[in-house]
C-alpha cells in the first residue's frame, strides 16, 4: 500500500508538481506503475490535466499552496466574518480545506456502507469475508432528518410541503423540542402533529411506502392519528434515506470545493453522517467502493507546517487514522466538534530544496512523511537539438569556432543533456545537490518550433536569476558554472580622475554579456566541452 503522507522533494525544475498529478490520479484510480505508464503515457500530459481537473470537480481532489501567512484558520477551521440580507455583520465558524476533504473521503466510505446493506436486503447475501450489516439504525436516521428539515426551514424561502397518497398538500410549520413535526393544510388552519415515536413504528413495521397498501394498516401499528399526513411523513423520510444512501455521488462533491455544488443543509447532513460512521463495521468492499482522496499540497516548506496542521499532526499517521489500531480523534477547538482522520485521505505535498526564504522542516512534522527525493534527470533532453543560425556580421572568426560555415546561414547542434549534467555537477561542488537545475526548464527547446528563442529564455529568464540567487554577488561562482563567455569584464574607466580614483575599485567587476545568437551558441557549447 502506498504511503498515506509523501512529500516529493529537490531542487527547482524537476518536475515535482506534475508528479503529485500523476500520484494522485493513480491513487484515485488505483493503478499499478505500469498501468499508469500504459494509461498516461508522460507525452500526453493534457489527458492527465484533464483528469485531475474532473476528479476536483468531484471533490477527490483538492490543490492548494502553502505560504508565509497560511493558516490553522485556512486549513482546518476558523471563525470568519459575514453579512447577511440586512447586511449585519456576523461571525461563523468556517470549515478549512483539510476538514472539508477529510468529511468527503469519510462520508464516501459511509455511502459504501449503507449501500451495500440495502443491497443486501433482497436476498441478504454477503460475500465469505462480509459480516452482515444492519441498515442504519433509525435514531440517527430520524435525527439527521429532522436536522435536515431545521436547516432547510431556515435557510428557505419557500414553503416545505408533504404530499399525502392522494395527492393533498400539507406545509411543515414547526418542529418543536421533542422533534416532533407540526403540519397545516393552509395558514391558520388546523394542526396535525406526527410525533417521532409513530414514525419510529412505521419505519419498523413497512420497508417503504409501497408496503401500506391501506392507510388503516398505518393505524394498527401506529394507533389514533391522521394516517394520511403520517403516510406523507413517512413517505418523505423513506425519500429522504434513499437519497441519501442509495445515490452514491449525490452529496459527495462539497460545497465548497467543487463546480457540482450543494447546499450548506446538504454538507451538514454529510458532515452529520460522517461523524457518527463506525470504522469497525466497514469492509474491504467498502474502502474499494468509497476509493481514495487526495490532497497536493505545493510549496509545502513555504508556510509553517507544524503550525497549519496544529493538533492533526498526530492524527494524520497511518496508525493513528480512524479504524486503525492505535486511532485518535481530537476536539477541534472553534467547532467543539470530536474529529478523526479518516484512513482513504492521502496527503502529496512538494518542498523546494533551493528555497532560502524558509526554514527547513521540524523533526515531528518529518516523522509524520515519508519523502521522496526526485533529481534532475537529464535523459529527457536526448537527443540532440538542432538550432538553425543566420549569418552573422560582424562577429570575430573565433566566436564563430563552432560554425559549419562561417560565411553563411548554419545550423547548430545543442546538447542539452551533457549541458544540464555539466553545470549540476559544477552546482553539486559549489554548494549542494539542493541547488542544482531541472531539467523542465529545458523541456520547452525541445517542443517548440523556435528551439533557439526557447534556449535563450531558458537561460536569461530561468537559469540565469536563478545563479544570481544562488550566488549573490559572487561572480567567480557564477562564471564557474557557466564559464567567461557568459560574462564581460567593467574597467571601472569612469571612476577615474587623472591619474588618482575617485574610489578604491575592486580588482575586477563583471556583467552579463550581450551575445548575438552565434556567439550564444558558442557559450552554450563551451559549457560542457570545456574548452
Amino acid at each position: 500500500m502506498p504511503a498515506l503522507n509523501t512529500i516529493f522533494y529537490g531542487p527547482p525544475g524537476t518536475g515535482k508538481t506534475y508528479l503529485t498529478s500523476r500520484r494522485a490520479v493513480q491513487l484515485i484510480e488505483n493503478l499499478s506503475d505500469s498501468e499508469l505508464q500504459k494509461q498516461y503515457p508522460p507525452d500526453q500530459r493534457s489527458k492527465l490535466k484533464a483528469q485531475l481537473n474532473e476528479y476536483q470537480q468531484q471533490g477527490h481532489v483538492a490543490v492548494l499552496t502553502f505560504h508565509p501567512s497560511f493558516a490553522y484558520e485556512d486549513f482546518v477551521e476558523g471563525i470568519k466574518p459575514f453579512k447577511n440580507e440586512r447586511n449585519d455583520l456576523y461571525y461563523d465558524v468556517v470549515d478549512g480545506l483539510f476538514k472539508q476533504m477529510s468529511y468527503n473521503a469519510a462520508y464516501a466510505l459511509h455511502l459504501a456502507q449503507q449501500q451495500r446493506a440495502l443491497d443486501a436486503l433482497p436476498n441478504q447475501s454477503q460475500k465469505a469475508d462480509e459480516s452482515p450489516l444492519p441498515l442504519r439504525p433509525f435514531d440517527a436516521l430520524y435525527f439527521e432528518f429532522v436536522d435536515y428539515l431545521k436547516r432547510m426551514m431556515q435557510e428557505g424561502s419557500e414553503e416545505i410541503t408533504f404530499e399525502t397518497r392522494t395527492g393533498k398538500s400539507y406545509q411543515l410549520v414547526n418542529i418543536n423540542q421533542n422533534n416532533t413535526l407540526a403540519f397545516q393544510t393552509s395558514a391558520g388552519g388546523k394542526t396535525y402533529s406526527v410525533t417521532k415515536q409513530s414514525l419510529a413504528k412505521m419505519y419498523g413495521a413497512f420497508l417503504d411506502v409501497e408496503a401500506i397498501n391501506q392507510l388503516s394498516e398505518i393505524s394498527e401499528v401506529v394507533g389514533r392519528g391522521n394516517t394520511s399526513v403520517m403516510w406523507a411523513a413517512f413517505q418523505r423520510l423513506k425519500a429522504f434515506e434513499a437519497t441519501r444512501y442509495r445515490i452514491y455521488n449525490s452529496l459527495l462533491s462539497n460545497h465548497q470545493l467543487s463546480g457540482n455544488s450543494v447546499s450548506a443543509v446538504q454538507y451538514q447532513q454529510m458532515k452529520r453522517a460522517a461523524q457518527q460512521l463506525d470504522y469497525s463495521q466497514l469492509s474491504t468492499t467498502d474502502y474499494q467502493q468509497a476509493g481514495n482522496f487526495v490532497i497536493i499540497i505545493d510549496e509545502i516548506n513555504r508556510g509553517n507546517p507544524a503550525s497549519i496542521f496544529g493538533e492533526l499532526i498526530s492524527l494524520i499517521e497511518e496508525d493513528k487514522r480512524a479504524g486503525r489500531t492505535e486511532a485518535l480523534q481530537t476536539v477541534l477547538p472553534y467547532s467543539r466538534e470530536t474529529f478523526s482522520v479518516p484512513p482513504n485521505l492521502f496527503l502529496i505535498g512538494t518542498m523546494n530544496t533551493a528555497d532560502q526564504s524558509v526554514d527547513t522542516l521540524d523533526l515531528a512534522f518529518r516523522r509524520r512523511f515519508t519523502f521522496q527525493a526526485i533529481r534532475p534527470n537529464a535523459d529527457l533532453l536526448q537527443p540532440s537539438v538542432t538550432i538553425p543560425v543566420k549569418k552573422a556580421e560582424n562577429v570575430s572568426q573565433d566566436n564563430l569556432a563552432q560554425a559549419a560555415e562561417p560565411s553563411t546561414n548554419y545550423s547548430q547542434k545543442i546538447y542539452l543533456d551533457k549541458l544540464l549534467r555539466v553545470m549540476n555537477e559544477r552546482l553539486l561542488w559549489l554548494r549542494s545537490e539542493d541547488y542544482e537545475i531541472g531539467h523542465a526548464y529545458f523541456l520547452p527547446v525541445l517542443r517548440t518550433e523556435n528551439p533557439l528563442n526557447a534556449l535563450r529564455q531558458a537561460m536569461y529568464q530561468r537559469i540565469i536569476p536563478l545563479l544570481e540567487e544562488y550566488f549573490f554577488d559572487d561572480w567567480e561562482k557564477r562564471i564557474a558554472v557557466l564559464g567567461i563567455s557568459f560574462v564581460e569584464e567593467l574597467s571601472g574607466e569612469h571612476l577615474s580622475m587623472g591619474e588618482t580614483s575617485v574610489f578604491n575599485l575592486p580588482e575586477k567587476r563583471y556583467r552579463w554579456r550581450e551575445l548575438n545568437d552565434s556567439e550564444f551558441l558558442a557559450a552554450i557549447q563551451r559549457v560542457y566541452q570545456h574548452e
